[in-house]
């Protein structure tokens, strides 16, 4: 379980800032839709990819 919480971190940062995002430019439908799909997922991978490299873990 430890070694999902960087990806978990990183997953919850995407979606607030997917939730700011879509609140200030107001989308609504798909590209609200495809904002709260992409973001949590590519803030998880690049946290936990951050969280390796800083470990020395490849």
């Amino acid at each position: 379980m430890k070694d999902y919480l960087p990806y978990l971190a990183g997953g919850l940062a995407g979606m607030l800032v997917a939730i700011l995002r879509s609140s200030l430019l107001t989308l609504t439908g798909t590209p609200q839709l495809v904002l709260f799909a992409l973001l949590p997922a590519a803030g998880g991978a690049v946290i936990e990819r951050l969280v390796q490299r800083r470990s020395g873990d490849s």
